[in-house]
C-alpha cells in the first residue's frame, strides 16, 4: 500500500500548479454537520433532497466504496513536492519551486500530512481529513511574479485509483449520475478568500482546474471554522472557471468542467505576493449527492 501510495501524488503535484491567481489574489488569497452556512453558490446549506453517498476512508486515508464506486486515496500536494514523492523522501529537487531556482524556504511548507505517507483521518467516524502548513509568497522570477512555480499547496482525492493491482494509475470518474459533492469544513487557520475547492477532468485548460464558484469569483467560498464548522453542497454547476484565465491578456477561455470526466477533487491554499498564507484546516463527511 505505501508503495502504491506514491502514485497518487503524481495527479496532486503536477495538476494543482495551474489553480494558481496571476493577479495576486484578492486576500493574500456527509453526513450533515451540525450546522449549515455553505450551499451551492454560498448559500442553503440545507439537507439535501436526494440521497446522500457518503466515501468514507480507510485508516490510512483511503476511499473504497461499493456503493457508488469511488476507490483511491487522500493526499498532501504542494510547489516544493516533487512528482516522484514516497514514503521516504518529497523529492523536493524535482518540485516546481526548486527548479524554478528558489530556496527550499521560498517554496510552500506541509507541517501534516507528509506528502507520500499514508494520509490517516484524525476522526474515523467522520473521517476527517486534516492539513496545515503555510502556502509560500510569490517571488520574482525574471522580473515578474512567478505564479507558475509558487502556487500553494494542499490536500486532494483521486476518485478512480484503485491500488489493489500495483499499477500505480489512477483514470476519471463519471459523476454525472450525481448533482454534486458535499463535505463539512472547519479551519483553525485561514485567512479570508484563500482557498479553492478545484476538479481536476481529463480535458482541461493545462493545469488551470475549474473550481467551487470559479467562474465568478477569485476564491472558493469557504468560511467554516472549528467552532462553526461550515457544511457545503457543491452542485456542478458551480463548478467552472478558472476566472484568472479569463483575466490574463489576452483571456483564455478554458473548456468547460466535463463531469463524465472526473480525476479528482483538490483543497487548495493558493498564494499571492503580499505575504505568505498559514493555514490549518479540515474536511470531514465527504459524500456525493444523489439526484
Amino acid at each position: 500500500m505505501l508503495s502504491a501510495l506514491a502514485g497518487a501524488l503524481l495527479i496532486g503535484g503536477a495538476g494543482c500548479k495551474g489553480s494558481l491567481e496571476p493577479q495576486g489574489g484578492t486576500g493574500g488569497n456527509t453526513g450533515i454537520g451540525p450546522t449549515a452556512t455553505g450551499g451551492s453558490g454560498g448559500s442553503g446549506g440545507s439537507i439535501p433532497s436526494g440521497p446522500v453517498f457518503p466515501l468514507p476512508s480507510t485508516s490510512l486515508g483511503f476511499v473504497s466504496d461499493t456503493t457508488t464506486g469511488v476507490i483511491g486515496p487522500w493526499y498532501s500536494y504542494g510547489d516544493g513536492v516533487g512528482p516522484n514523492t514516497n514514503p521516504t523522501t518529497t523529492d523536493s529537487a524535482d518540485s516546481d519551486c526548486l527548479l524554478a531556482g528558489f530556496m527550499p524556504d521560498q517554496c510552500s511548507q506541509i507541517t501534516v500530512p507528509t506528502p507520500g505517507q499514508p494520509f490517516p483521518p484524525t476522526d474515523a467516524a467522520t473521517s476527517k481529513m486534516c492539513t496545515s502548513g503555510v502556502a509560500a509568497q510569490v517571488l520574482l522570477k525574471n522580473g515578474s511574479p512567478d505564479y507558475a512555480d509558487l502556487w500553494g499547496a494542499g490536500i486532494g482525492v483521486n476518485f478512480n485509483e484503485p491500488l489493489a493491482d500495483g499499477s500505480n494509475a489512477y483514470g476519471t470518474f463519471d459523476m454525472s449520475p450525481y448533482v454534486g459533492i458535499a463535505f463539512d469544513f472547519s479551519a483553525d487557520v485561514l485567512p479570508a478568500q484563500s482557498m479553492r475547492v478545484s476538479f481536476m477532468f481529463q480535458g482541461m485548460h493545462g493545469g488551470d482546474a475549474p473550481y467551487w464558484m470559479g467562474a465568478t469569483m477569485q476564491a472558493s467560498p469557504l468560511t467554516g471554522t472549528t467552532a462553526r464548522p461550515q457544511h457545503v453542497e457543491i452542485k456542478w454547476a458551480d463548478v467552472g472557471g478558472p476566472l484568472y484565465l479569463a483575466e490574463t491578456v489576452p483571456p483564455v477561455t478554458p473548456p468547460l468542467f466535463d463531469v463524465t470526466k472526473v480525476e479528482s477533487m483538490q483543497f487548495q491554499v493558493f498564494t499571492n505576493a503580499s505575504a505568505t498564507t498559514p493555514y490549518a484546516f479540515c474536511v470531514s463527511n465527504l459524500a456525493l449527492l444523489g439526484k
